[in-house]
């Protein structure tokens, strides 16, 4: 910006500290703490006790953070729940997509991200998927849940699709194979698969449990068990 007396002014400092003003026209206190450590300590509360099972005290202590900076941060404990969701699905999402394109074995990949053994999501625990978990308590109650459940859904059902469609390039899923429809397939799968995890079988039973889900989804696609 040029002066009267023709030097310029570097606007730089002014908009760096308009931006963190307020709209009232007051500066706003600058976040003391790491925010995707917050998301993460939020996610795993919500995760092991339940949206309703879990107070904004209980997110406090989880986080290490005041209710105030909280609710400035992320709004309500609603709010939070959904971005900690959104985060969640996103990075779930990413961590599949690049593990299945890194896969030299479609097949073997899918028959591993069934049962929750791919190498790019968080692994399944006994509180089972944090998605699912949503989805079933507050997807009929929550617009925003639903929505980001759906979403997830239909896109691991695309990354599923790409994988069969490369094991049948690859010569293990039979030619004749719906893409689409054994891609349901194997999501409906998966999903059984986290159902039994946090359903309480021992884990000798939920290891039987995988190998005879991978035995089915075998001899239903894929040419090796024809013969």
């Amino acid at each position: 910006m040029a002066t009267a007396a023709g030097t310029s002014r570097d606007t730089t400092p002014f908009l760096a500290n308009h931006s963190k003003m307020t709209y009232d026209g007051k500066m706003a206190r600058p976040r003391k703490f790491d925010e995707d450590t917050v998301i993460e300590a939020a996610r795993n509360q919500f995760w092991h006790h339940g949206y309703e099972g879990t107070s904004m005290a209980q997110l406090c202590e989880a986080t290490g953070v005041g209710s105030q900076s909280l609710y400035g941060a992320f709004g309500s404990k609603r709010d939070l729940f959904v971005r900690t969701l959104g985060d969640y699905c996103g990075n779930q999402l990413t961590g599949l997509t690049q593990s299945e394109e890194a896969a030299s074995d479609s097949w073997a990949w899918l028959m591993a991200a069934v049962t929750f053994e791919d190498d790019g999501r968080i692994g399944l625990t006994r509180d089972g998927c944090y998605l699912s978990d949503s989805a079933a308590a507050l997807s009929r109650l929550d617009d925003k849940v639903h929505d980001a459940s759906r979403r997830t859904f239909t896109e691991i059902l695309g990354v599923f699709a790409t994988a069969l469609t490369r094991a049948k390039s690859q010569g293990v899923v039979r030619p004749d194979v719906n893409v689409e429809e054994a891609a349901l397939s194997l999501l409906v799968a998966m999903q059984g698969v986290e159902f039994l995890r946090k359903s309480g079988l021992d884990d000798g039973q939920f290891e039987k449990a995988k190998s005879s889900t991978i035995d089915g989804l075998s001899r239903a696609f894929t040419i090796h068990a024809e013969n």
